[in-house]
């Protein structure tokens, strides 16, 4: 049970570590970081269930662009219509 607990505390998106300070950490750590993240979480809800993604026909995925620590979608992806 304690490695499990651990495992999923480490990758939820509102804990804080001294690895990863978008959010502050320790006594510095923003409450809002709750709200962001059921924010971030009904956005996602609201696309899935309202539209309907997918590939273009015959199309492939572009690889995404890593830039330093941020992942980036290629700039020649196209929206579909």
């Amino acid at each position: 049970m304690g490695d499990e607990d651990e495992d999923g505390a480490k990758h939820s998106f509102v804990s804080t570590n001294p690895e990863y300070l978008v959010f502050g950490h320790g006594r510095h750590a923003r409450p809002g970081r709750f709200f962001a993240a059921n924010e971030l979480k009904s956005m996602l809800a609201h696309v899935v269930l309202s539209y309907d993604i997918k590939l273009e026909d015959n199309a492939t995925r572009p690889g995404s662009l890593h830039v330093g620590t941020h992942i980036v979608a290629h700039p020649t992806a196209k929206r579909a219509h």
